[in-house]
């Protein structure tokens, strides 16, 4: 009987000995995150071990991330003291565990004595994986019922041991949520960047993608004010996801950004309270702990403005890494500025050239009617009346000799074709039907010239148009098809060509398709000919912001569409 006795305390203290390796692997399986593998550990390490308090810390070399604690008795959690902060931070710098029985013992780290905290005793271990680099520590005080002993601390390295791997698979999973959210964050930041936006909203994407990458609380941009050189000015700060108004001016050497903006280099100030630059409404205001300035400037040029991020003093510190890395998105930002101040040049330049574009076909338009005009009207009625002159001749000339009687006939000939052509002319400069009447009837007497005078069939569809248009855009729709039909009658080979006008709601369509022997349309560069060319039938288009399409296949004819939107006053048809 005493034999089966010892046999079961054996087991029973057996089962009590596994038990809080069965514990710390629950909450390894449970795959907690971080924060909430501390805290079970912490919950579940001071009753394994008979201790009245535990606290658990992820930590490095350098700094303590994250810590909790647990009272056994009260079962309540703990806020770690800074005497347990430093003893934790020892144990993971030190990579040695910590076992003191004796309340007068000096603590390492500068806590002190057990005795001065009014601790009986303490025992605890560091975190380390299996490249013998700290992941974090834990410590419980106050051995119930005696001192810790030798099999305690078997069992808190175990233990140690066990909660490590988990530790360590939790801290992987979010660093690699981390790069994750980083990787987005800089995503975004491209796509921003490749939006070509105003600069100071693309200096709060800057911002906002940076925070997020760096898990800073917050931040602030600002960028130089033309009007007073050497003024810096931010105008919101980025906190909580949202952008607060916020009022801050800034000159070289005022405050983190003044400095930064006349060092042109970043400034680290991870002890903002206390750091003579630091703003102390900004840190009351927002909760500022640490800070991180960057200058923004094109190479070679004095910075235009700056970004700022902050974080909490909690939070670990900024270091040069992050700087250079923010250097790094400060170049791209300032690049991406520069290229939309060019690209807005540019398109200021473009529109400058489309103006005196359009002022200059316009000025065509009035120089072509003011010639057609007078030659019909000057041209036109001198002929007329060298012809009215030619006629009285005739009459007063006697019938012999017949000679001179010819020649008056054949001068009088000559005349009537100059007049024919003139008129001619001055139709084809500016016809008069365009002004008076409508595009539809000028197209309508466009066909029949042609069909005149080229012998291509042409076919219209106007499905009833008859409205009047702003007299540009009847003018270009008008030049459009004569430039189509002149270059298909010279070029195409074609037997027929179709044009079509029709109002589709939103927009004027005029196409003009022909049967001929078409072309590689990618292998011509000026598809439609001599003339104005599909350059000069663009550029037309262009003006009043239409498009045009064409299409051709060798032996399958040619398609030139052109779309133009359809003007609010007067009314489309």
């Amino acid at each position: 009987m005493p034999q089966a006795r010892a046999a079961d305390d054996g087991t029973a203290s057996l089962l009590r000995a596994v038990e809080p390796l069965r514990a710390s692997a629950a909450a390894i399986a449970a795959e907690l995150d971080s924060h909430q593998l501390i805290q079970a550990l912490a919950r579940q390490l001071a009753p394994s071990l008979g201790a009245a308090r535990a606290f658990v810390a992820v930590a490095d070399e350098e700094a303590i991330q994250a810590a909790a604690g647990w009272e056994w008795g009260a079962l309540r959690p703990l806020e770690p003291e800074p005497e347990v902060h430093r003893l934790l931070l020892w144990m993971a710098q030190s990579r040695q565990p910590l076992l003191a029985n004796d309340p007068t013992q000096i603590l390492p780290g500068g806590a002190g004595t057990p005795a001065a905290r009014g601790w009986r005793n303490l025992l605890g271990f560091p975190f380390l994986n299996h490249q013998g680099r700290p992941l974090g520590a834990f410590l419980v005080i106050d051995r119930r019922g005696g001192s810790f002993t030798q099999l305690d601390a078997e069992s808190a390295n175990v233990q140690a041991l066990v909660a490590t791997v988990g530790l360590e698979r939790a801290l992987l999973l979010e660093r690699l949520e981390d790069w994750t959210r980083g990787l987005e964050a800089l995503l975004s930041f491209s796509a921003a960047v490749n939006q070509h936006l105003d600069p100071p909203a693309l200096v709060r994407h800057l911002v906002e993608h940076a925070a997020r990458f760096l898990k800073a609380s917050g931040g602030l941009a600002g960028l130089a004010r033309g009007e007073e050189p050497g003024l810096f000015v931010a105008d919101a700060y980025w906190h909580a996801g949202t952008w607060v108004a916020l009022h801050r001016t800034f000159r070289p050497g005022d405050g983190l950004p003044g400095l930064v903006l006349e060092s042109e280099f970043p400034y680290l100030a991870n002890d903002y309270l206390s750091d003579r630059l630091g703003d102390p409404e900004l840190a009351a205001t927002f909760g500022i702990g640490r800070a991180l300035c960057v200058p923004l400037r094109h190479a070679g040029t004095a910075p235009f403005g700056f970004f700022e991020l902050h974080r909490g003093a909690g939070q670990p510190p900024f270091t040069w890494q992050d700087a250079t890395f923010l250097e790094s998105l400060a170049n791209t930002t300032a690049v991406a500025i520069e290229n939309a101040a060019l690209l807005s040049e540019v398109e200021a330049k473009s529109r400058q050239v489309r103006a005196l574009s359009a002022h200059n076909v316009t000025r065509l338009e009035e120089e072509r009617r003011h010639i057609a005009r007078e030659l019909h009207d000057e041209a036109g009625q001198a002929l007329v009346g060298v012809k009215l002159a030619l006629q009285v001749m005739a009459r007063l000339v006697p019938a012999e000799p017949p000679t001179l009687r010819e020649q008056l006939d054949q001068l009088r000939d000559h005349v009537n074709r100059a007049t024919s052509q003139i008129k001619d002319l001055a139709r084809r400069l500016r016809p008069p039907a365009l002004d008076q009447l409508g595009l539809d009837v000028a197209l309508r007497q466009l066909a029949s010239e042609v069909e005149h005078r080229a012998g291509l069939a042409v076919e219209l569809d106007l499905q009833g148009f008859s409205a009047r248009l702003p007299q540009p855009v009847e003018t270009a729709l008008f030049r459009v098809a004569q430039e189509a039909l002149t270059n298909v009658a010279a070029h195409a080979e074609a037997a027929r060509a179709r044009v079509t006008l029709e109002d589709r709601g939103e927009e004027i369509v005029l196409s003009v398709v022909d049967d001929g022997r078409g072309f590689d349309v990618h292998a011509t560069q000026s598809s439609l000919g001599g003339g104005l060319g599909l350059l000069g039938i663009r550029e037309r288009v262009a003006m009043l912001d239409g498009r045009v399409d064409l299409t051709s296949t060798p032996g399958a004819g040619t398609a030139l569409r052109v779309l133009v939107p359809c003007p609010g006053e007067p009314p489309c048809p």
